[in-house]
């Protein structure tokens, strides 16, 4: 649930006698508001790397603010607190315009080919290594570029339409990187693919599948680039009640890597959350388990 902490002029929010922090905005005659998200985990994890069993725990608050032009522009951010020094030069966090289907971004955006095709479904509380997911080459982690990049997309009923530009060395040379992508939602049916080109003319294409037969929803995602050569990847996920399961598959270091994990909905947004995957390429099984919690 999000907690709206402002709307229209001004709300001072007290922590205590001792704090205070003011969320003021102009009287504009028009809708605005700064809400706070986050999410939180805690829980225990095991990896083949001499740790052991241990403790894990994490918790962030993520900003959104939103507002809107006299001519109806919608315009806004969002960031997470852990990455407000990025978000204040371009490297963490976006800032959006959008109107009519049209949404311009800057900050810390995916390429065009990353938000058309996406990544399959991955386990565990922790992610454990995040094996399931195939390498963009351009802007693919945050803060990877060294300045903001740019994203367009459009969306019209099941199409959507991605365009990026990404200032990889951040040397002024606009369009170092640039990256395509197009999908089609069809409800029980999805495809995409997504091109990425960078300055030293390595190339990158994407393509995305996925389905849903009754209960079961099925992803697969095939990729070929200059940088990583050949990868795929693949995930299930069967719903009973509650409870979800999911299962992977990922070549994307030349070895098969997969994982196996169940999250069960406590409701109002709590999860009780396991996995389990293996590394084949170091040999190494890594499992977690824990309660997920989203604000």
């Amino acid at each position: 649930m999000k907690t709206s902490l402002l709307a229209s002029t001004a709300l001072v929010l007290s922590v205590g006698a001792a704090a205070a922090a003011d969320f003021t905005m102009a009287d504009t005659g028009h809708d605005h508001s700064i809400t706070l998200a986050g999410d939180a985990r805690m829980g225990v994890i095991n990896e083949d790397n001499g740790d052991g069993l241990r403790f894990t725990s994490r918790a962030r608050v993520q900003f959104n603010g939103a507002g809107e032009t006299d001519g109806g522009v919608g315009f806004g951010f969002s960031f997470r607190a852990d990455n407000a020094g990025g978000a204040a030069n371009g490297t963490g966090g976006s800032v959006f315009i959008s109107q009519g289907g049209h949404t311009l971004a800057m900050g810390d955006v995916d390429s065009a080919a990353n938000a058309a095709v996406g990544q399959v479904s991955g386990v565990g509380l922790t992610g454990l290594g995040d094996l399931n997911e195939v390498n963009y080459d351009l802007n693919d982690a945050p803060g990877d570029g060294d300045g903001p990049a740019l994203l367009y997309s459009y969306s019209s009923g099941a199409i959507a339409f991605h365009l990026s530009v990404d200032n990889e060395h951040g040397d002024g040379d606009l369009g170092q990187g640039l990256a395509m992508g197009v999908a089609y939602d069809a409800g029980t049916f999805n495809v995409a693919f997504g091109v990425e080109s960078d300055d030293d003319d390595d190339t990158g294409v994407f393509v995305g599948v996925g389905v849903d037969v009754g209960s079961v929803a099925l992803h697969g995602i095939m990729t070929d680039t200059d940088d990583d050569g050949e990868e795929w990847a693949v995930s299930a996920e069967m719903a009973t009640g509650a409870t979800t399961f999911t299962v992977f598959a990922a070549d994307t270091d030349g070895s098969t890597d997969w994982g196996l994990g169940a999250s069960h909905d406590l409701g109002g947004g709590a999860s009780l959350v396991a996995g389990i995957a293996h590394n084949e390429s170091v040999d190494e099984t890594a499992y977690d388990f824990g309660i997920s919690m989203k604000f």
